[in-house]
């Protein structure tokens, strides 16, 4: 009798006019958030409920037919509708999470990339508690401008699922550089700004050669950690503060903050519960999250309501060197605040004696101290030598860097972090970087000076009484700032029209310019003042 009634409501919903019962149940399990096919699904899915529940009802008056009189012509038909039913969710259930389900990478900016995969559910309950707290700024109908990638989960998440939810428009374009982002805010009535701290970063760096429309009604970040400047910046620039998200492709969202004060605390979201380890580490437990307990590597101070925290960096990042253990995120801190530094990342390598640490440095933007102390370029040891002397209060007996290499900003993925495995390649590259001043960017160029340092590797020998720039470094050189420029991987399949017309000097100041010419192809130059000293194009494999 339960069986047929239960077959009755689920036949009944799906008569046209009617929501079939399945789907009832999948918008409160994800608060009205469902994926694409998932109305088709539900549909299905309810027709098997219902065949299901007829044939358990069937199979129950069986059994009552045939059995004699006693106990256990209830309890056998009673315990096989248990198994059927059990059955019938126990198939289900992985069948629906790999149907809707979606797989993310980490980014590898500490360890190996690994893949992650998360039910539609998890993303839902997120982008639901999202689309409630944020009720009052999504009432308005912004417009979602982003620079993120969709695939990646923050993506996802505020660019796809919670406009999609809000029912607000997204323009559909990845937005890459600051005259972009500008011509879309004005064709906007008001903005909602899904973006990372190095784009910030960027755009702050720029923004005062920019009238920036006065539209956008919040910004969210995450990925990097936001600075205080930086968020200061978007403030002065856009008119609020940027909400930054902590959390992980792992457990989701874990902390919010707005850096309205300094030193500002991360607030646990509302349906997170966090912990500590006793090794200071942070225990998640989340239904956001892929795991019901996930430990993360950040190491925090959590405050007595286990509601607010310190961030103090990544605990994986502790390192053994000389004999002594060192937190890499907590020197790189020490390194940037130095006055001639903008930017820092260590790396810990092995040598024949040992592990030991490489540190890639971004001068300072105004002084370059570093670069230029009496008005001329100085010598790559020169500023390895007197960087390393600053270095020595700094770092613990024996671990002060051995290797360095100055950049003109260090390499960072689509959420602005940094990874390990390009500032290895970095380190260990002899390609070292020319001074690079006067960057101008846009959708289709990229281009900067180059001032090529008179000691640098690659004039050794090239040629003896008269060096100067070879044409594969030249080459190699392009192929270095075309990924820089296209923030990707670029393998070069072939090279076409390269030509040498002048020759680079040590010490000469260079104009070198990229050119998008198709989707695998970029054009580049070396110009000095209207001479060009060489050209050619490179493609991709």
């Amino acid at each position: 009798m339960i069986s047929i009634l239960f077959a009755a409501l689920f036949g009944w919903s799906l008569l046209p006019g009617h929501r079939p019962l399945c789907l009832r149940f999948a918008d409160r399990i994800s608060d009205g958030i469902l994926p694409d096919g998932a109305v088709a699904y539900c549909r299905r899915l309810t027709w098997v409920w219902l065949f299901v529940l007829l044939a358990n009802a069937a199979l129950s008056m069986s059994l009552i037919a045939i059995l004699p009189n006693g106990a256990w012509r209830f309890l056998v038909p009673l315990l096989l509708s248990a198994i059927v039913v059990a059955g019938t969710f126990a198939i289900e259930k992985p069948i629906r999470d790999r149907r809707f389900s979606v797989t993310f990478h980490t980014s590898g900016s500490t360890s190996n990339p690994k893949s992650i995969v998360k039910t539609f559910e998890s993303l839902a309950k997120e982008v639901a508690f999202h689309r409630t707290r944020l009720a009052d700024i999504l009432a308005q109908k912004p417009t979602f401008l982003s620079t993120v990638e969709p695939q990646h989960m923050y993506g996802t998440l505020w660019r796809v699922m919670l406009p999609r939810a809000a029912e607000c428009h997204v323009d559909p374009e990845v937005i890459l550089t600051p005259e972009s982002l500008i011509a879309k805010m004005r064709a906007a009535r008001k903005v909602f700004l899904v973006t990372t701290p190095s784009f910030l970063e960027r755009f702050a760096a720029y923004a005062d050669l920019y009238e920036v429309p006065k539209n956008c009604i919040a910004i969210t970040t995450s990925g990097a950690l936001l600075t205080p400047a930086v968020s200061s910046s978007a403030a002065r620039i856009f008119g609020v503060v940027p909400l930054e998200i902590f959390g992980s492709t792992e457990t989701g969202g874990v902390a919010s903050r707005q850096q309205n004060t300094p030193d500002c605390d991360w607030t646990v979201l509302d349906p997170v519960k966090v912990a500590t380890l006793p090794d200071g580490r942070l225990e998640v437990r989340s239904p956001f999250s892929f795991k019901k307990r996930f430990v993360m590597g950040d190491a925090v101070t959590l405050s007595a309501d286990r509601r607010t925290f310190k961030l103090h960096g990544r605990l994986d990042r502790l390192v053994k060197i000389a004999e002594q253990r060192v937190l890499l995120p907590e020197l790189e801190e020490a390194v940037r605040a130095l006055p001639e530094i903008a930017d820092a990342a260590l790396c810990p390598l092995e040598g024949p004696h040992g592990t030991y640490l490489g540190l890639v440095v971004v001068p300072d933007r105004e002084g370059r101290s570093l670069l230029r102390p009496h008005g001329e370029a100085q010598s790559f040891p020169k500023r390895s030598l007197a960087l390393r002397q600053k270095l020595l209060p700094i770092f613990p007996k024996g671990s002060v860097p051995k290797r360095y290499r100055f950049v003109h900003e260090l390499p960072r993925n689509a959420q602005g972090k940094v990874q390990a495995a390009a500032i290895r390649k970095i380190l260990l590259s002899n390609l070292v970087e020319p001074i690079v001043e006067n960057i101008a960017r846009t959708e289709n160029s990229w281009s900067a000076d180059f001032t090529f340092e008179p000691d640098a590797p690659y004039f050794k020998g090239h040629f003896p009484g008269f060096p100067l720039l070879p044409g594969v470094v030249q080459l190699g050189l392009a192929h270095h700032f075309a990924e820089v420029f296209l923030r990707r991987s670029f393998i070069v399949g072939s090279v076409k029209k390269m030509k040498f017309s002048r020759p680079i000097l040590p010490g000469e100041r260079i104009r070198f310019t990229l050119e998008k010419r198709a989707e695998n192809e970029l054009g580049y130059t070396y110009a000095k003042g209207e001479a060009i000293c060489s050209s050619g194009t490179i493609q991709a494999r």
